[in-house]
């Protein structure tokens, strides 16, 4: 259930108890009081009846002498009192009697009259009605107020969910505050929410800022004493030592390609080129290049085509790029067999190690995070490259380390794969 019902939910119910209390209360009041007044109105006729009959003898306003319907407590408690009033039911009507002694000569008696609830019982009910529809009323209007005021907030706080999301995804531009809009008056508690993020999101984006500059910086700054130890590495004359030097050298060059490469998609200033391909025809002739680059690694690799006629916009460069990394990463990092199927419009890679750790399944590949050693810019520069081609890559465990792509369709145009 939604915030919104569960608070809106919340405010009816407590205006219903309200009301159902505030009207139990009005009526036992309406009750006591209205008891109160036909007692005393009883007492007033009666002490009139007793005045008239000792002057008279004669009994008025309907009192009776010894009144056989008299009920034998009240009739005691007259005896021993001067004036009593006695509420009883008497052919299921309810009733206010009141009596008080008499003498008539010299024999003692009790003289009473009785008053009628039934005009009262008549005004109750219309109070009744009154209340009920007093209530029905305001619970209608407190619970449109409460669903407006309600609606307010949980669309604030959506807005700023949505926000929060697209901060997640990388842009920086995006404030909380300013998304979220305002209140119906001053600042509250949302509002304090959303600078609390956005203070934390700006420490945080200059820190990723300074830490992806100075991954740049470093991988522009290596490149140059590299690309000389490279040269000074391939003059070296042939012999069991120089091969080691070489393939470290290799192994360093890749290293800080790879850097770059990062740098560079983390600059979002990558755009991709976009052009129809059959998405098996095309899977088939990258697993084929990247076989004869890395036969050690593609050596227990299984490729299942099951989109013959699937067609993709995609730039089959990048996408050779992706599935290289992620080869390498499955080779590196999990256990053969590795499996490269296609369907419809994806492409699964799977492995069957360990699977990825939690924190990467959650947040996402992060360079320098890796799932078993390494450093991490595998997963890091196949999500990037995924990001400029406007590809969903998604990470799982079912048996192993599972990324699923999930590519254009044909008719999207190739802007809609732009910059990242």
């Amino acid at each position: 259930m939604s915030l919104r019902w569960k608070i809106t939910g919340m405010t009816i119910l407590s205006v219903l108890l309200t009301l159902l209390i505030s009207a139990m209360l009005v009526r036992q009041m309406i009750n006591l009081s209205e008891e109160q007044r036909l007692r005393e109105e009883a007492t007033t006729s009666l002490q009139q009846a007793v005045r008239i009959l000792d002057e008279t003898g004669i009994s008025i306003l309907g009192a009776k002498v010894n009144d056989p319907l008299l009920p034998d407590q009240a009739r005691e408690a007259a005896k021993a009192d001067q004036y009593i009033t006695y509420r009883a039911v008497l052919e299921g009507r309810e009733i206010i009697y009141a009596a008080a002694p008499v003498k008539l000569g010299a024999q003692p008696a009790v003289l009473s009259l009785s008053v009628s609830w039934a005009n009262s019982q008549q005004m109750r009910q219309s109070v009744d009605t009154a209340l009920l529809w007093a209530g029905i009323t305001t619970l209608v209007l407190v619970s449109a107020i409460g669903i407006v005021v309600v609606s307010r907030l949980v669309k604030r706080i959506t807005r700023g969910s949505h926000a929060a999301r697209a901060i997640a995804s990388g842009d920086r531009q995006v404030l909380l505050e300013d998304s979220i809009g305002k209140p119906f008056g001053g600042r509250d508690e949302v509002d304090e929410f959303a600078g609390a993020v956005d203070a934390m999101a700006r420490e945080l984006n200059s820190k990723i800022t300074a830490e992806q500059r100075y991954s740049a910086d470093l991988a522009h700054e290596l490149r140059t004493p590299l690309t000389g130890l490279v040269t000074a590495a391939s003059l070296l004359p042939a012999s069991r030592p120089t091969q080691l030097v070489q393939d470290r050298v290799a192994k360093l060059r890749n290293l800080i390609e790879d850097l770059l490469e990062v740098s560079r998609l983390e600059s979002r200033i990558e755009s991709a080129e976009l052009v129809k391909v059959g998405l098996d025809h095309c899977v088939a002739e990258i697993i084929e290049r990247i076989r004869g680059r890395r036969p050690e690694q593609c050596a227990g690799l299984d490729l299942r085509l099951g989109a013959a006629s699937s067609e993709v916009r995609v730039e089959p460069r990048r996408l050779e790029r992706i599935l290289e990394n992620l080869i390498s990463n499955a080779w590196a990092h999990g256990e053969g067999p590795i499996i490269i199927s296609t369907r419809g419009r994806s492409i699964r890679v799977l492995d069957h190690g360990q699977g990825f750790p939690r924190s990467v399944l959650e947040n996402g590949p992060e360079r320098f995070v890796s799932k078993g050693g390494g450093i991490g810019l595998g997963l890091t520069i196949a999500s990037g490259q995924a990001q400029v081609l406007g590809v969903t890559m998604k990470l799982s465990n079912p048996h192993g380390a599972l990324v699923e792509l999930e590519l254009q369709p044909p008719q999207e145009t190739p802007g809609q794969g732009g910059a990242a």
